[in-house]
């Protein structure tokens, strides 16, 4: 038995699984977990890949240790989507973050996940954490001047994520930041999603002085060339707090200073993609 993922019907993911774990229609989408031969259990959306047990750990660290590393000591953090928990959990890492929410729409795929991927979920009742099961949107418009980081661990620019992808969501976000703050956000890949990159971090670039995309190597991503894209109107992911980071990457699997310096580091055709300022 294999699960397929086509990638815009220009190629496509076999991974062998030995069986189906659980599925469900959702009011927003399909739920899918499977159990694989060789990544542990995976969960789609839709029918796309959104984490394994086996390489999750390369996304949430990369999202999460480059931003809380490069500030001095943040204490409040939204994060936008991530229901399956792994934001939260490299989070908590950080002893001077007091506050963190998981704003995720779908409540369904917090809840599957606490079921079948606790490797992830496992800090999502701690109690610095609260859980918002409501749209990004109408969460942000709340907030002023609050956070210190928002990280957008959305889905793919398809279906209830399409808006966190466009300049209106990041004007939310930048009036929802403190006037220091960061965001950070998934912004896809170089190979497969050109133009989705080219508008996201135009429209970044419209609303913040300084836009940075850096790389983390997700092997079941679309073609393990992925991208995360920060934001700020004061800071450079380049200035970073290397003592921090260091004692940081000691409980991190692909995370450290050395990595941080480097994922900085562009193909010139990814240059000629994003609009970074």
């Amino acid at each position: 038995m294999w699960f397929i993922e086509n990638y815009d019907d220009r190629a496509s993911l076999g991974l062998k699984v030995k069986q189906k774990l659980h599925e469900e229609q959702s009011s927003f989408q399909k739920i899918e977990v499977y159990e694989t031969e060789f990544f542990g259990n995976l969960l789609t959306l839709d029918g796309l890949v959104m984490l394994t047990e086996k390489d999750e750990f390369v996304y949430h660290e990369m999202i999460t240790h480059m931003p809380l590393c490069t500030l001095e000591n943040p204490e409040k953090v939204l994060v936008v989507g991530g229901g399956d928990g792994g934001a939260i959990r490299e989070i908590l890492k950080h002893s001077s973050v007091k506050e963190a929410i998981l704003c995720e729409i779908d409540e369904r795929v917090v809840r599957v996940c606490q079921k079948y991927f606790p490797g992830t979920s496992c800090e999502l009742e701690n109690g610095k954490v609260t859980l918002a099961f409501e749209d990004g949107f109408k969460f942000l418009g709340n907030y002023e001047n609050y956070f210190d980081l928002i990280i957008t661990d959305s889905s793919d620019p398809v279906g209830p994520g399409v808006a966190l992808f466009k300049e209106d969501y990041f004007k939310l976000v930048k009036k929802a930041l403190k006037p220091d703050g960061i965001m950070v956000s998934q912004s896809e890949s170089p190979w497969y999603y050109e133009e989705t990159m080219n508008s996201m971090t135009l429209a970044m670039s419209n609303v913040f002085k300084h836009v940075e995309t850096y790389i983390a190597l997700v092997t079941l991503y679309p073609s393990g060339f992925w991208t995360i894209t920060a934001a700020s109107d004061t800071h450079s992911l380049h200035n970073f707090n290397h003592k921090k980071s260091t004692e940081i990457s000691k409980t991190c699997k692909y995370y450290n200073p050395e990595l941080h310096k480097g994922s900085l580091a562009l193909p010139n055709f990814v240059k000629n993609i994003v609009k970074n300022k």
